[in-house]
């Protein structure tokens, strides 16, 4: 009968052979380490791309990137972060949940004074031409009106720089109005109830209480051409540690934005369709009120004292002059061309 060597024993020889290996031992135990070397010296994984956006037709191409798996066929992890307002995407850059946005450059400026974060603007996405308006009740007919007025506005966002530009065309301030901060869905629902006399408000809630109510466009973007741009901005140090991906990020947006102009109804269904509007109604308000931005726009908006420059400079100034920002002056770097007219295009 062939002889068992007991568990104990067994488990004993085989300590041994661990502590002290033999030269038949040896080549196992050099590519155990070698193994064990390469995976603790693996490289981290990079931290994907969290893009804030709220509802806004431009910003949906954003968005269509990532339902048309454009991010993942450039080889970038991106989560798209919804939120209910402007104002809501900008609090949640200043606390570190995303580290891209899509806003005004009047957010990108209210960022970089309101926290150390360092926010660079990388590619202009459209500028508003009549799209952002102030709404009133019947019987008010003209900013001059808004006098006394119970007015829902986004406190802290583009809201309150549209609001100060239409006031002042009726020869008021923003103390001549009674604000009430609220966002977009509530103070849709707000003044449908007759609870507020005027909204500051923008597609798609504008679109749906224009269709709806007799509501009055009392003032608009298209009052005040080129000055309120939509921009996409990044983190600035993945530009200058990341070019590449951010390269890649801008290349599947504009491979959105192409797919849209080659396949309109499939993509303005994909996009009207978390903004709450019908493909018409979206398409409407990119053709009427927002003004897309191409690729080959952008070097007129990046080249130094360029149109960007302009629009930054003039924020500035206003939302000084409303209190928005108070500190120092953070306009410089606040934009960089390093992907302005390079090619992103695939």
């Amino acid at each position: 009968m062939k002889k068992t060597t007991p568990p104990a024993r067994r488990f004993a020889r085989a300590l041994r052979a661990l502590a002290f290996p033999t030269l038949r031992h040896l080549p196992f135990l050099v590519a155990a380490a070698a193994l064990a070397g390469t995976f603790g010296c693996a490289p981290e994984k990079p931290a994907p791309f969290r893009i804030g956006i709220n509802a806004w037709p431009g910003y949906e191409f954003l968005y269509l990137a990532q339902e048309m798996g454009f991010y993942r066929k450039e080889g970038l992890e991106v989560r798209v972060v919804e939120f209910s307002s402007l104002s809501d995407a900008r609090r949640a850059y200043e606390r570190g949940q995303i580290n891209v946005i899509a806003a005004t450059v009047i957010e990108v400026l209210q960022i970089r004074d309101h926290s150390q974060r360092s926010l660079q603007i990388v590619q202009v996405i459209d500028f508003s031409s009549g799209a952002d308006v102030i709404l009133a009740r019947p019987g008010l007919t003209n900013a001059a009106g808004l006098r006394g007025a119970r007015i829902g506005v986004e406190l802290a966002s583009l809201g309150v720089y549209v609001l100060v530009r239409g006031l002042e065309q009726g020869g008021l301030g923003l103390a001549d109005g009674k604000l009430v901060s609220m966002d977009q869905l509530s103070m849709e629902d707000a003044f449908r109830k007759g609870e507020l006399d005027a909204v500051v408000t923008y597609p798609p809630t504008s679109i749906q209480l224009l269709r709806d109510t007799k509501a009055n466009t009392v003032f608009s973007t298209a009052d005040i051409p080129g000055e309120v741009v939509d921009v996409i901005a990044v983190e600035a140090e993945l530009n200058t540690q990341r070019p590449g991906d951010v390269a890649k990020l801008l290349r599947a947006y504009h491979r959105a934005i192409a797919y849209a102009r080659q396949n309109p109804a499939e993509a303005y269904r994909i996009m009207a369709e978390r903004e709450g509007i019908t493909p018409e109604e979206f398409h409407a308000s990119l053709t009427d009120g927002i003004q897309l931005l191409s690729e080959s726009d952008q070097a007129d908006y990046f080249r130094p004292g360029g149109k960007l420059a302009a629009v930054i400079d003039a924020s500035d100034r206003i939302l000084r002059q409303s209190g928005q920002i108070k500190g120092p002056d953070r306009r410089s770097n606040a934009s960089t061309a390093a992907f302005a007219g390079k090619g992103t295009t695939p």
